[in-house]
C-alpha cells in the first residue's frame, strides 16, 4: 500500500523496526487507517514520500541504530545525527545547532510544540521509533522558528500481535539502567491494543559529585472504532532527580585550558536538580472514501523543575592562581502546554494526472513560570586547584528575588500540494498564515503584583514553500527548493511599534539517489540560508538616560554549505550511516549605534560551528552466521571557537571513535559491548566563556547490555 510510505521515516532504507512493530506491520492490511497513519509523522511535508521525493535535507535515526549505540537520551541521538552540533550547559540545557542557528522547533508525531524550555528534561528514546531530522528552515508546518531545521520524534506504537522485550545495561561510572517494553492486543480480535514501556536509571557521571536517578512510564493504547477509524491515547510521566548541577569549568584569563582532571567538578556537594513532566496524547485518525485521510491531534506538557547550586565563578589568573568565587542560586521552573495539529491529505485529479493535497492548521498555548531565589553566605574565594565539593560551605540563606511568567500562543493554517507536471517532474507548492502573540509579566516583591513587562504579537505573518524535484532515473533525482520561516522579535521602534520578525529563507538543491529497491539512500545538497531583520540600534534615534532604545530590522546574516549523506542496508547483514557537513557563517550586516559597521560584520557569527563535520556508524552482524556483530563509527570536526571580550577560545579538530561487538546468545537473547570514546580523547564539546560554562567531552567509557524479546 502506498500509504504505508507516509511519514519521511518509512522512506529510509535503514529503518528497521522492533519486533513488537514488525509483527504489526504484517497483520494490519485488513485495518486501513491503522496501516495508513500509525505512522504518519512526518517532519517535512505530511505526504507518503520517498527521501528521494522530498526537496529537502532528511535524515532518520531509527531503533535499530539507537539500540545498537546505546543513544538513551536526545543528546545522545543528536550528537551523532548528521550536521548537528551539540551545546551542553546553553540556557541551562543541552542546545542543538544545525546550518549554524539553534533547532527550536520539535515535533512528537508531526504535532510542532514550543521547542525546549528549563522545566523540561531532555527525551528518552526507549519510547521513541525514530528520531526524523529535517535541516533547513521549516516553516510550513511549524510557524515560528529558526532556519536551522525541526527534529520529530515518532513514538512506539502498540502492535496486534502480543511482543516483549527487556534490557539490563551497567557501564562506567556506575551507569545501571534497565527497560521494559510489552504490548500487544487488549482484544481478541486485536481492534484493541496497547502497549507499555518503562525505564529505570541510576547512574554517575564522569565528573565528581553527580548522580542521577530516572523513572520513566509509558503507556499507549489503540482501539479501531471502525476499520477506518482508530481512536488512540498515550501519557508519558518522567522523573529525574539530579545530585549535582554541573556548570562547566573555567578557563585562565587568557582562555587558556586549566590543567585540571576531567573528573574536576566546580561545584558543592549539595547542588540538586530536580525534573518532573508528564505528556499526554489523544489522537483521531479516519481514512475516507476514496485516498482521502485526516487525523486530529492534541497534546498535553505539563513539566515542573527545581534547580540549586553554586559554581566556581571567574577566569583564573595564570600567576597567581586565584580568580573565581563561589556563586549560585535557586530558580522553579514550570510549564503549561497545549498542543493541536489537524490536517487532510489525498489526492485530486486534474489535468490526465493524480495530484497530492495537503490542508491542515496547528495551534500551541504554552505558559512557563519562573522563581528565582538569592542564596546568602557565598561569594566566596576558589581555588579551583584545591577545591573540594564534599567541603564547600552550605548557603546560609535563601531568599525570594522574584519571578517571571511568559505566556506564548501560536496557530495558523497551511496548505500544500504536490504537482505532477509530467512523469519525473514535479512541482511542490505550499503556504502557510501564521498569528503569534506573547506576554511577559514580572513580580518583584513577594506577594506584589505581576506587572506587564512585554507583549507584543504578530498576525498573518506568511510563509511560502517552493520545490522542485525531477527523477532522472530510477536511481537518481534533482531537486531545488526555496524554504522560510519567520522569529518574533520584541525591540521596540522609535515610534514604540515592535519591529518586523526575522526571516530566515533556506535556498537548497542537490541530488538524491536509493538503491537496492530503496534501501540504500544517498543526498548530496548545496545550501544558502539568509535570516534578515535582524534587531539593531536606529542611528537615527540615538539611545538617551532613562528611555527604552530604539530598533531597526536591518541585520543580516549568512549561512552557506553542504550536506552530504549516505544511510541505509549496503546488504541484509551490513548498515551504514555517514554524514558530511560543510557550513560558513558570516554577519552579512551588523551596525553600531551610530550606523557604521560593528567589529562582527564579515566575521562568522557562529564560531562554534565547525566548518567541516563528519559522522559514521557502520554495523555488520554476518559473521560466524550471524551470531557475532561488530560495528563503529567516529565523530569528527574541525576547531571551533568562542568569543569573551578580546579573549578568542579555541577547541581544534578532534575524532572521536566508538566501537560495538554483541554476540547473539540464541534467537531472542544478546549480550553486547560498546566502547564510546575509544582512544579517549580529550576535548570540548562547549566552550562558554573564561569564568565558565566550558564542558568537557565524555572520556573512554564501557557499557555492557544484555537484551532479550518475546
Amino acid at each position: 500500500m502506498a500509504a504505508l510510505g507516509a511519514g519521511v521515516g518509512l522512506a529510509s532504507a535503514s529503518s528497521a523496526q522492533s519486533t513488537q512493530d514488525a509483527e504489526h506491520a504484517t497483520t494490519v492490511a485488513d485495518v486501513v487507517v491503522t496501516a495508513a497513519l500509525a505512522p504518519a509523522a512526518g517532519a517535512a511535508l505530511k505526504m507518503p514520500l520517498k527521501l528521494s521525493e522530498i526537496p529537502q535535507t532528511v535524515s532518520i535515526i531509527d531503533h535499530e541504530r539507537i539500540e545498537q549505540q546505546a543513544l538513551v537520551s536526545l543528546d545522545d541521538v543528536m550528537s551523532n545525527a548528521p550536521g548537528v552540533t551539540v551545546q551542553p550547559g546553553t540556557r541551562l540545557r543541552t542546545a542543538y545547532y544545525s546550518r549554524g542557528f539553534s533547532i527550536d522547533t520539535l515535533n512528537f508525531d508531526g504535532i510542532p510544540t514550543s521547542g525546549w524550555n528549563e522545566a523540561v528534561n531532555t527525551e528518552d528514546m526507549a519510547i521513541y521509533q525514530r528520531v526524523e531530522l529535517l535541516r533547513g528552515a521549516s516553516g510550513l508546518l511549524q510557524g515560528s522558528g529558526n532556519p536551522s531545521g525541526t527534529i520529530n520524534l515518532v513514538r512506539k506504537r502498540p502492535g496486534r500481535d502480543f511482543a516483549a522485550q527487556g534490557a539490563v545495561s551497567g557501564g562506567r561510572w556506575n551507569n545501571w539502567r534497565v527497560e521494559g517494553d510489552v504490548g500487544g492486543p487488549l482484544a481478541a480480535d486485536g481492534d484493541l491494543r496497547g502497549r507499555l514501556v518503562a525505564v529505570y536509571e541510576d547512574r554517575d557521571f564522569f565528573y565528581d559529585t553527580a548522580h542521577r536517578q530516572k523513572g520513566l512510564i509509558y503507556g499507549t493504547a489503540e482501539w479501531n472504532v471502525t476499520p477506518r477509524t482508530v481512536l488512540a491515547a498515550t501519557v508519558k510521566w518522567q522523573d529525574v532527580q539530579d545530585d549535582g548541577a554541573y556548570m562547566g569549568v573555567p578557563r585562565y584569563s587568557d582562555g587558556g585550558v586549566i590543567d585540571l582532571p576531567r573528573r574536576f567538578y566546580p561545584g558543592t556537594g549539595w547542588d540538586r536538580r530536580n525534573w518532573n513532566n508528564t505528556q499526554s496524547f489523544l489522537e483521531l485518525r479516519h481514512s475516507f472514501a476514496g485516498d482521502w485521510e485526516g487525523k486530529i491531534s492534541i497534546s498535553r506538557i505539563d513539566g515542573d523543575s527545581d534547580l540549586t547550586y553554586a559554581s566556581a565563578l571567574g577566569a583564573v589568573n595564570r600567576a597567581t592562581g586565584k580568580g573565581p568565587i563561589l556563586y549560585g542560586g535557586a530558580y522553579d521552573f514550570t510549564n503549561e502546554e497545549t498542543d493541536l495539529d489537524a490536517y487532510l491529505s489525498g489526492t485530486v485529479g486534474a489535468f490526465g494526472r493524480r495530484h497530492e493535497i495537503v490542508l491542515g492548521a496547528n495551534y500551541w498555548d504554552g505558559k512557563t513560570h519562573q522563581t528565582a531565589y538569592n542564596l546568602a553566605g557565598l561569594m566566596g574565594p576558589v581555588d579551583v586547584f584545591t577545591w573540594n565539593p564534599a567541603a564547600a560551605p552550605r548557603a546560609t540563606g535563601k531568599t525570594y528575588s522574584g519571578e517571571q511568567t511568559t505566556t506564548t500562543e501560536q496557530y495558523g493554517g497551511y496548505g500544500v500540494a504536490r504537482l505532477h507536471l509530467t512523469d519525473p517532474l514535479t512541482l511542490v507548492l505550499g503556504g502557510r498564515l501564521s498569528w503569534w502573540e506573547t506576554t511577559t509579566d514580572r513580580r518583584a516583591t513577594i506577594g506584589g503584583p505581576l506587572t506587564p513587562t512585554g507583549g507584543y504579537k504578530i498576525d498573518g505573518q506568511f510563509t511560502p514553500y517552493v520545490g522542485l524535484v525531477w527523477a532522472v532515473d530510477e536511481v537518481f533525482s534533482l531537486y531545488a527548493s526555496y524554504t522560510s520561516i519567520f522569529t518574533p522579535q520584541n525591540s521596540l521602534t522609535w515610534d514604540g511599534k515592535v519591529i518586523d520578525p526575522m526571516t530566515g529563507a533556506n535556498i537548497e538543491a542537490g541530488v538524491k539517489g536509493e538503491w537496492f529497491g530503496g534501501r540504500l539512500n544517498g543526498s548530496l545538497a548545496a545550501f544558502r540560508i539568509l535570516q534578515e531583520n535582524r534587531a539593531q540600534l536606529d542611528p537615527d534615534h540615538p539611545c538617551a538616560p532613562g528611555m527604552t532604545c530604539a530598533y531597526v530590522a536591518e541585520g543580516e546574516v549568512e549561512s552557506l554549505g553542504l550536506d552530504a549523506e549516505l544511510a541505509g542496508r549496503i546488504r541484509p547483514d551490513w548498515t551504514v550511516q555517514a554524514g558530511y557537513t560543510y557550513v560558513e557563517t558570516e554577519y552579512k550586516r551588523d551596525r553600531t549605534a551610530a550606523g557604521t559597521p560593528s567589529g562582527n560584520e564579515g566575521r562568522p557569527f557562529s564560531r562554534f560551528t565547525p566548518r567541516h563535520q563528519f559522522k559514521l556508524w557502520t554495523h555488520y552482524t554476518g559473521l560466524m552466521d550471524g551470531r557475532l556483530s561488530v560495528g563503529g563509527g567516529v565523530i569528527a570536526q574541525s576547531k571551533a571557537q568562542a568569543v569573551a571580550g578580546a579573549v578568542v577560545m579555541e577547541q581544534g579538530a578532534y575524532a572521536v571513535v566508538n566501537a560495538r561487538a554483541a554476540w547473539r546468545l540464541n534467537p531472542r537473547a544478546e549480550l553486547s559491548l560498546n566502547v564510546n570514546n575509544l582512544f579517549d580523547k580529550s576535548y570540548f564539546t562547549t566552550l562558554g566563556g573564561v569564568s565558565w560554562n566550558n564542558w568537557y567531552g565524555e572520556p573512554r567509557n564501557v557499557l555492557i547490555t544484555l537484551r532479550a524479546s518475546y
